[in-house]
């Protein structure tokens, strides 16, 4: 049966639990500027914790990199920020990220030594509830999308007075709040409360405040967006003055977006309306007459602009210069325009320039600041969403000097040549414990260009020649890579298949199998890894042997190499989707796979019946009752299902267990002897039911009545993804965390005994990114990892001190 799903779910399933294995780190995403200082927000988890970058214009005119602000300390681990900064003489002002919506921002203070300290975080009038989801709460879509995607929280600042907005989220939280300082606090003096409004109109998106007026943009009300103007009465109160409508000689269309850019200039307000994506856009004008009422007195459009440019989009006013960002423009590279005043007040010039060094999709413009000596420009589509930002410091004689580009972070670069022994908790800048690097090849060592990352990988060995490769799922495909010498690993090349942030790659009988989620009619592609025998001159374009396409995207594989069964789940985007649960492929002859069964169950959390992962073998535990039948043990996200699928046309469901705590049941692997069950669980971390990395131990040996027996706490609060066990040992790709090595020579109480950090980032926190997969079966005791945003790693546990 085809699912039709809503829009909310497909969003979930591809924004969340497929996980795109890019570093969507938003660098640039806003910016702040003031004297000699610019600011950088990077308000997501990525290539490290969200921070705010500090840099500062030296006396030499170079620019020195400053503290990097965090989410201060108390505030949930691995919370990020929201999407928007502003200064006020020594104050910044940070939008929250926090998913209880209880946070409307928080506020660093600069010292007269120029460092910054954390002083407070502002409360939305309203709020409830603490940090973290209650371990008794339901754990539903709407509590996944508010704690993955919270709403975003909007700041603006002048002054003595500041306005916090949520344009979107819960109903007690939505709004728009002004905030005066007394002393050293921020009180709450009044809510701005638009008229005519609707919830989704987007109300609070954008907002300006200078002195008594406050503007609000609200860029999806009525057809074209609005802008609502409130002025404070001598009495103190807030009031509702102005309503900001295009009237019909700006030739405003539907959907232009009216009001997603502001600014005060004096006695006019400019309005930014970036337009839809079959339009120019504009800046509209509205001055005050003497009677408080506010008229169009002009517009600002580039005479070079095209359709789709998105002009207008992001707005700085300084002095007597406005720049206005058009980041659409020119591919998506991005584009600026400056304007100046004239004598008579009015601005001219509209002067365009493209930046040195922006590519298609960098998104130049998406937001800028101006101060009287320095400029910032973001660009936060950069590097495949890492993002960038440029600054400009102005010259003596008031022009503005070259651009410098900044990034965030560092590149890390190869790891080749030598085996780097782990000393002193170190190896090569990477936190490790009794794991040693052999090799590390970034992204681009494996052929992937920018906006490429790595998810799953596996590992096959020639049974001719002994020869050892990992088989890496980049974005653009499978990237093959040689690692018979581990310390100088060889990329081979690429099979491609359609771009998936979530691939998923078994082997059987010498065939590489892999599929992609979010991949469209990707299929499950098949290689004859027997090719890779005579490879000449690498890196080179592989095409694949042979396709399955009775499914189209999947989310993960299982295969049985013992009875020589496939299994996808997470089905999508057509085919033979049985229901997202176990679709069944007969590939004992590799190249012809067929059609052999579904199991769809009722358990599941995107959709019932969706199973996330499985692991499926020919069952030889103790449990005599089904010696010699086919199971599978899958991960359902709302619980640990048991099904007999020997019969493939009439699969039975022996059990299902559920336990304390539960929130996304993700993955597990059996112990050799089929007898406990290690299980990880990708969102308890993450919602605050745990506050370490949690693993569960159940025992099975009554397949039909498996009983939960213990559980680990992880050294690290970081988020638990793919787990394998070899003999006494389980490997465990913990996302941030990295490799983590447990000895389960006692099997109800692993004992962490090594690791290795794949992200040389500050922290371990609960999130998506760093290692995804180790493969731990090469008998020459190699371990390779795949981390998300970093690469291909290659690493060798030192057996001798992890022995018990």
């Amino acid at each position: 049966m085809q699912r039709v799903l809503p829009a909310s779910v497909i969003i979930l399933a591809l924004a969340i639990l497929t996980l795109p294995a890019t570093a969507q780190d938003r660098f640039g995403g806003a910016v702040a500027a003031d004297d000699g200082m610019v600011y950088v927000l990077k308000p997501s988890l990525g290539r490290g914790p969200a921070a705010v970058y500090v840099y500062r214009l030296t006396d030499d005119g170079t620019w020195q990199p400053g503290p990097q602000l965090l989410v201060p300390a108390g505030d949930r681990t691995g919370e990020g920020f929201g999407q928007s900064i502003a200064t006020s003489g020594d104050m910044l002002f940070v939008a929250s990220g926090d998913p209880q919506v209880r946070i409307g921002a928080h506020l660093f203070r600069r010292t007269s030594e120029g460092s910054w300290n954390a002083t407070a975080s502002i409360v939305l009038p309203g709020a409830e509830g603490a940090a973290g989801l209650p371990p008794e709460a339901t754990l539903d879509f709407a509590a996944i999308l508010r704690i993955m995607q919270p709403p975003p929280r909007v700041v603006a600042a002048h002054g003595q007075w500041a306005i916090v907005s949520v344009p979107g989220g819960p109903a007690p939280t939505r709004g728009v709040w002004v905030l005066e300082r007394r002393s050293d606090e921020w009180a709450e003096v009044a809510k701005l409360e638009g008229q005519d409004l609707g919830a989704n109109d987007l109300y609070g998106a954008a907002v300006m405040i200078r002195d008594d007026l406050a503007v609000v943009g609200a860029p999806r009300h009525g057809t074209a967006g609005a802008v609502y103007v409130f002025a404070r009465h001598t009495a103190g109160e807030w009031h509702q003055t102005g309503k900001l409508e295009p009237d019909s000689a700006a030739a405003v269309p539907r959907g232009s977006a009216f009001g997603s850019a502001l600014a005060i200039d004096g006695e006019t307000i400019l309005v930014g309306v970036p337009g839809a994506r079959q339009t120019t856009g504009q800046v509209l004008l509205f001055a005050r007459n003497t009677d408080g009422s506010w008229l169009r007195r002009g517009s600002l459009a580039p005479s070079s602009g095209t359709a789709g440019d998105g002009f207008g989009s992001s707005l700085a006013l300084h002095g007597d210069e406005l720049w206005i960002g058009a980041p659409r423009a020119d591919e998506f590279r991005g584009r600026l325009y400056r304007y100046g005043r004239t004598e008579a007040g009015e601005w001219s010039g509209g002067e365009s320039f493209a930046l040195e060094g922006a590519e298609p999709r960098f998104g130049v413009g998406a937001s800028v600041a101006l101060s009287a000596q320095v400029a910032v420009v973001g660009a936060p589509f950069a590097d495949g969403g890492l993002g960038r930002a440029v600054v400009f410091a102005r010259r003596s004689d008031r022009t503005w000097g070259e651009p410098t580009w900044l990034s965030p972070g560092t590149i890390l670069e190869r790891v080749v040549g030598r085996e780097v022994r782990c000393a002193e908790g170190k190896a090569e800048g990477f936190s490790c414990q009794n794991v040693d690097l052999l090799a590390f090849l970034p992204i681009r060592a494996i052929g992937g260009g920018p906006g490429e990352g790595v998810s799953d990988l596996w590992g096959w060995t020639d049974p001719h020649t002994k020869k050892e490769y990992a088989l890496v799922g980049r974005s653009g495909g499978v990237a093959i890579v040689d690692i018979t010498s581990p310390t100088g690993p060889r990329y081979l090349g690429v099979i491609p298949g359609n771009r998936s942030g979530a691939r998923d790659i078994k082997v059987y009988k010498d065939y590489l199998f892999f599929t992609g989620d979010g991949a469209g009619n990707h299929g499950l592609l098949v290689f004859d890894l027997t090719r890779l025998r005579t490879v000449e001159n690498p890196p080179v374009t592989f095409e694949p042997d042979a396709r399955y396409d009775e499914i189209a995207s999947a989310h993960n594989l299982i295969i049985d190499t013992e009875s020589g069964f496939a299994f996808t789940v997470g089905n999508r985007d057509g085919g033979n989707t049985c229901g997202g649960g176990l679709h069944m492929v007969d590939i004992r002859d590799p190249l012809h796979p067929t059609f052999a069964g579904c199991y769809t169950d009722t358990e599941g959390l995107i959709w019932p019946g969706r199973t996330h992962d499985a692991q499926c073998v020919v069952y030889h535990g103790p449990d005599e009752q089904y010696h010699g039948r086919q199971i599978c043990l899958a991960a359902n996200e709302t619980a640990l299902r048991i099904v007999d699928v020997t019969d493939k046309e009439n699969p039975i469901p022996i059990a299902a267990a559920t336990y304390p705590g539960i929130s996304y049941v993700h993955q597990g692997w059996l112990t050799d002897d089929q007898r406990y069950f290690y299980l990880d669980d990708e969102l308890d971390e993450l919602v605050g039911r745990t506050d370490r990395t949690r693993t569960l131990v159940w025992d099975i040996a009554d397949l039909d009545d498996p009983v939960l027996v213990g559980q680990h706490l992880g050294s690290t609060g970081a988020t638990d993804h793919n787990l394998y066990v070899k003999g006494n040992r389980m490997y465990q790709a913990n996302y941030y965390a990295g490799l983590r090595v447990l000895d389960i020579s006692d099997p109800k109480n692993p004992v962490e005994i090594g690791h290795f950090d794949t992200t040389p980032y500050e922290g371990n926190p609960p999130g998506f990114g760093g290692a995804w997969t180790a493969f731990p079966f090469f008998e020459s005791g190699t371990v390779i990892v795949s981390s998300m945003h970093e690469g291909l790693f290659v690493l060798k546990p030192r057996m001798q001190e992890l022995l018990p």
